[in-house]
């Protein structure tokens, strides 16, 4: 049986959504991602993990790649309307797709690893 989405309002509406998009991901679900994520949705987090289901069902995707790299620099701007918790959701996101199509080092960069990286090479 299929949870009810709290109301857009909620607070737990994003977060929610979020997950059960990474549930649908993670289950080869890609399909339906966009079908219960709004395509005029302004959240970076949600247009981030819509963005990875496309690039997932279409791998060879440097457009989706390409999105994912300017969300990740949208995130870190100073009018961005995005809280921590989701600035984090996209760079998972986008670490994902990066890991995926073998851009480890910047997979690593994303997700702030990029202090463990030089400690690796020391």
């Amino acid at each position: 049986m299929e949870q009810k989405l709290p109301q857009p309002s909620s607070e737990d509406y994003t977060p929610i959504l979020f997950y059960k998009a990474r549930a649908h991901i993670a289950l080869g679900d890609t399909e339906a991602v966009t079908s219960f994520i709004p395509t005029d949705t302004e959240n970076l987090a949600l247009k981030a993990v819509v963005v990875l289901a496309k690039y997932i069902s279409a791998p060879a995707g440097d457009a989706a790649l390409e999105e994912l790299r300017d969300l990740c620099v949208e995130i870190e701007g100073d009018d961005v309307e995005a809280t921590e918790r989701e600035k984090g959701w996209v760079r998972v996101v986008a670490g994902t797709a990066f890991a995926r199509a073998g851009e480890i080092e910047e997979a690593l960069e994303t997700l702030g690893a990029e202090s463990t990286t030089e400690n690796l090479e020391a």
